[in-house]
């Protein structure tokens, strides 16, 4: 293949203006700082030395000593001093230096030095999108033809369908991650994420332009390019209101693009792990959309309480990856935790009394948190409750709010004596590293929300800060931003396009401590922060998903957003919209299972009574007589 070397605007100017590239001892944030709050970079090799920080004319504006060096494990043991030059808050260029010799990048200081870098890590969404060309007048040298229409979609059988031959309109929607699949669980999170990004911070966005086709209308751009993606979801509703699993081929496409992959797409599955996420989804977007489209935000509801009552009448449809399909799985979800989140949403929007049970009926504690993931939705109810103090119970209204302050406490700690000044642990570098480090950033930012304090939001930056650069291999994970940045993911249309630099605004999976691809030779168990290797072959470091954007195009942009507006989320807010549901369930013991080509049977499994059910696709699972799933 020939390649054309072309570089993007930001990456080309950045290139040019870089001083000793790879020869850094300093490593910081290679996009640009916000000109109010914490600025720092981690310096090896210089504890104890003056550090002069001078404008691009050569002015001296600071002198730091550098801070005794401390070891951060996930580095290694090269120990870093963190070195903190909050002081300057003049916008600018500027350079570090050590005895006149410059370290480190270039030093870009800004009112909106985030701006830019989180637009693009939204456009990435954008460019994922199926069913369509993208034009140049908004990919530029992206364009490309239109890849899977999806309007002929035929149907697994895995769905329950028995017409092998039907087919429906699966149109629009993104591109989960490197390959062309369309999940539901994994749009979920990722869905929901950009909504509360946009509800969070709607003066923000709703003037910000991120020049997509929809530009021109009286929606905000963030909003558009949101609905690109409902719209997909929402043909993935069956008739009895369940949900489709995923929309796919049966194997993943080669390496081409888009318009040349060209196999059958199906429908494959239907359970309650995509039932319980597309109803929280919906909930949400029919309160964001209901002044911009209120037949649309109608519909969402609709589709919302219709899933909800199929997944409460078929609790044992765990969604099973069929023998004849090798795409993504996205099995293992847990299925209360998605349900709590949905009934959560579906109250917070309608005040119906059958769904608070629900939420009173799940727990609500320390006990039961976990960091937000596609497996795990739990937080995402947590994160509704806290800032809805007017809609739910003081005492859930606490008990969340302590779970996400306990959270975010813990990851404010982690900052003691850790010389690149990031909230990650040894245990976080396996699998997309950057989104479980972008997630930690959501925990936080909600934090500063609920609190105001400033550690918070310092603690969140800081994860900004390592993903553009401050980190042990010097690396911006955002492709097309910053000095030394991602230059080949796993992604197929980047890897076929015949352009040297990637799609802008994509964040690599991140170092994998236990990558077994072409990337375990660069795997270091006393390292695990440079776990990483810069090559497509290596999906398990450097495939890229919308789950792991999603959550570093929150975190930037609220800060940025914070910075921009002056003031964060109002959490006594009211809810905008409230929506009568209908024909509802009043609790789960009171509903009758629906038949199906399936079947369920008591058995004894280890000296206890179990539930053993039979999926259509003959696969057997367990579980306990409450409901709970057991191996």
């Amino acid at each position: 293949m020939e390649f054309r070397k072309i570089l993007p605007p930001m990456l080309a100017i950045t290139a040019l203006s870089a001083s000793s590239l790879f020869a850094a001892t300093a490593y910081h944030n290679q996009v640009g700082f916000l000109t109010k709050g914490q600025k720092q970079m981690a310096v090896v090799g210089a504890e104890g030395k003056e550090i002069v920080f001078k404008t691009s004319s050569g002015t001296e504006v600071l002198k730091v000593t550098a801070p005794e060096a401390q070891v951060w494990i996930p580095a290694g043991d090269t120990a870093a001093s963190l070195v903190d030059f909050s002081e300057i808050e003049t916008e600018g260029k500027y350079q570090a230096y050590i005895d006149d010799e410059p370290i480190g990048h270039p030093i870009t200081i800004g009112d909106k030095a985030l701006e830019e870098a989180g637009k693009a890590s939204i456009k990435f969404f954008y460019f994922q999108r199926a069913s369509t060309a993208l034009e140049e007048e908004y990919a530029g040298i992206y364009a490309r033809a239109a890849g899977h229409p999806d309007t002929a979609v035929k149907y697994h059988p895995s769905t329950g369908k028995t017409d092998t031959e039907a087919t429906f309109n699966g149109a629009k929607g993104w591109y989960d991650a490197g390959d062309y699949g369309k999940y539901i669980v994994n749009s979920g999170i990722s869905t929901y994420t950009l909504l509360q990004l946009y509800q969070q911070n709607k003066e923000y966005y709703d003037t910000l332009k991120l020049n997509i086709p929809e530009s021109n209308n009286e929606i905000p751009d963030l909003l558009d390019e949101i609905r690109w993606n409902l719209d997909w979801m929402l043909t993935m509703q069956d008739d009895d209101g369940g949900v489709f699993h995923k929309l796919t081929t049966k194997q993943f496409a080669g390496t081409i693009m888009p318009a040349k992959a060209t196999a059958q797409r199906f429908a494959i599955g239907k359970g309650i792990e995509a039932s319980w996420d597309f109803a929280g989804v919906v909930a949400l977007a029919s309160e964001i959309y209901k002044p911009y489209d209120p037949e649309f935000a109608q519909k969402c509801i609709d589709a919302a309480q219709k899933a909800r009552n199929w997944a409460l009448t078929h609790p044992y449809d765990i969604y099973e990856q069929p023998r004849d399909v090798s795409t993504g799985s996205y099995t293992g979800s847990v299925e209360w935790a998605s349900r709590l989140w949905a009934s959560i949403e579906m109250y917070r929007v309608s005040g119906d009394t059958s769904v608070i049970n629900e939420v009173k009926a799940l727990p609500i504690n320390n006990k039961k948190a976990a960091l937000q993931s596609w497996q795990n939705n739990y937080m995402l109810g947590v994160f509704t409750i806290a800032t809805n103090p007017d809609v739910f119970d003081a005492e859930k209204v606490d008990s969340a709010t302590a779970i996400i302050t306990t959270m975010a406490d813990k990851y404010v700690n982690s900052l003691e004596n850790n010389g690149y000044g990031v909230a990650l642990d040894k245990s976080d570098f396996n699998w997309g590293s950057n989104g479980i480090a972008a997630n930690k950033g959501m925990v936080l930012i909600h934090a500063y929300i609920l609190t105001k304090d400033e550690k918070y939001l310092n603690a969140a930056r800081g994860i900004v800060d390592y993903i553009l650069g401050r980190n042990p291999l010097d690396r911006s994970y955002l492709t097309g931003y910053g000095v030394n940045p991602t230059m080949n993911p796993h992604h197929r249309p980047s890897q076929a396009d015949s352009i040297e630099a990637p799609v802008p605004g994509m964040i690599a999976g991140g170092p994998n401590a236990s990558a077994t691809d072409c990337a375990k030779s660069y795997t270091d168990a006393n390292a695990v922060a440079k776990s990483y290797y810069d090559n497509s072959c290596s999906y398990a470091t450097n495939e890229v998903a919308i789950n792991w954007n999603a959550p570093f195009a929150f975190v930037i942009g609220s800060l940025q957003a914070i910075a921009s507006t002056g003031k964060s989320y109002d959490i006594k807010a009211p809810v905008a919209a409230k929506y009568e549901l209908t024909s509802i369930p009043a609790a789960r013991n009171n509903i009758k299972i629906a038949p199906q080509a399936s079947s369920k049977r008591l058995v004894l499994r280890g000296k206890k009574v179990q539930v053993e059910y039979t999926n259509r696709n003959g696969i057997k699972s367990y579980f306990s007589i409450s409901g709970k799933k057991v191996r």
